[in-house]
């Protein structure tokens, strides 16, 4: 498919009214995208990279016809996209500067270095928390 999207994808944006229902030719009963369909769905693919929940999609979509009070709900939805995307980053940051903390412990336990692995631990006890937090569903502040 030219958007990228799964056909069981599209099947089921269309099923929850994330995009209109598509044409079918009346032979073959195949959908038949229109240019509009494929530039809406090539936006929801890209929306979809970025996590964007399907609510917010659908408002996006919908908005795009509303003029400028559109434009400013579009802004809205983005920022708070970009604002979720943001709250990951921080979440993956922290992930690797727990595995980083991780490797030069275990380094030092491999070397024989106890003391050196112990001031690491006690020194990278707020990396623990916070990964072991977001573990459990909890977000970074």
């Amino acid at each position: 498919m030219i958007s990228g999207l799964p056909e069981t994808t599209l099947r089921y944006y269309e099923q929850i009214g994330i995009i209109t229902p598509i044409a079918r030719d009346p032979s073959s009963g195949h959908r038949m995208y229109s240019d509009d369909d494929l530039q809406s769905l090539t936006t929801i693919s890209c929306l979809s990279a970025t996590g964007m929940p399907l609510d917010a999609m659908r408002e996006y979509l919908a908005n795009a016809t509303d003029g400028q009070e559109g434009a400013r709900r579009q802004m809205e939805l983005l920022d708070e996209q970009a604002l979720r995307l943001a709250a990951k980053a921080e979440s993956i940051r922290m992930q690797q500067a727990y595995v980083s903390f991780k490797t030069l412990y275990w380094r030092a336990v491999a070397e024989g270095h106890q003391d050196e692995a112990e001031r690491l631990l006690e020194e990278n006890r707020d990396i623990v928390e916070v990964v072991k937090r977001q573990q459990h569903g909890s977000h970074v502040a």
